[in-house]
């Protein structure tokens, strides 16, 4: 008896199938080959997350190409993020390659974080250590979270930095049940005299990021993460 398989109209959402559905779809509409070319099946599906099987389908036949940030931002399963959000990312997208960081021209799915996320890892490195990531809810609420440590060295930065942008600093509670264990000791870094103590798993973020305030979010980044210049011969 043969495989059921989804509809071709199933949405490719993390968790919602199993991974064995998906595959047995892409098996049929592309053959063996296809599906043998991909490696980490999981890796590549997910990164068009939000795409119906169909669409994903004919993309492939059509010789799919990468996209940029502006075209990605233009495909229909974006439709959630407002037109001042795409904005943001769209920019942000291109100062994160200027400092050498780049997504790899992927918005995948957010997994427990949200619908998408975008992952800014170091540009030519095979570990590609992550600097930030871009997460976007279910309603298209966009929020984004630094990677960000040895937090006392750029201290005068961050107590002279916009409100907006010191406040991620500020200890709010604890986060973490297993803050005294697990997760010690944690981030401890000084603002404004005051000692602040974030668990490992705690990182900076920034809800409802915007054009205006862009600049202060790549001020930041520059001094955690200073582009290396090439040396004059």
């Amino acid at each position: 008896m043969s495989k059921k398989l989804l509809p071709e109209d199933t949405v490719i959402i993390w968790n919602a199938h199993p991974l064995g559905k998906y595959r047995d779809f892409l098996y049929n509409a592309m053959g063996k080959e296809f599906i043998d070319s991909k490696g980490d099946m999981g890796a590549w599906l997910f990164s068009h997350a939000g795409k119906t099987l169909k669409e994903v389908v004919v993309e492939l036949g059509n010789g799919y190409q990468a996209k940029s940030m502006e075209e990605l931002m233009l495909e229909k399963r974006f439709d959630v993020i407002s037109g001042a959000e795409k904005a943001f990312i769209v920019a942000f997208d291109k100062e994160m390659n200027e400092l050498g960081y780049d997504c790899g021209n992927i918005i995948g799915s957010g997994i427990c974080w949200g619908l998408f996320m975008i992952v800014y890892g170091k540009t030519g490195t095979k570990s590609r250590p992550c600097a930030a990531r871009i997460y976007i809810k279910d309603d298209g609420a966009v929020t984004l979270r630094l990677f960000l440590n040895k937090v006392d060295k750029h201290r005068d930065h961050i107590e002279n930095a916009p409100v907006h942008i010191k406040d991620a600093f500020k200890f709010k509670g604890n986060d973490c049940k297993s803050c005294n264990t697990a997760c010690a000791p944690g981030k401890m870094y000084t603002i404004d005299g005051k000692t602040m103590h974030k668990c490992n798993h705690a990182t900076f973020y920034f809800n409802k990021p915007s054009l205006e305030k862009l600049p202060d979010y790549v001020a930041l980044l520059s001094k955690f993460y200073p582009t290396k210049k090439t040396k004059q011969t």
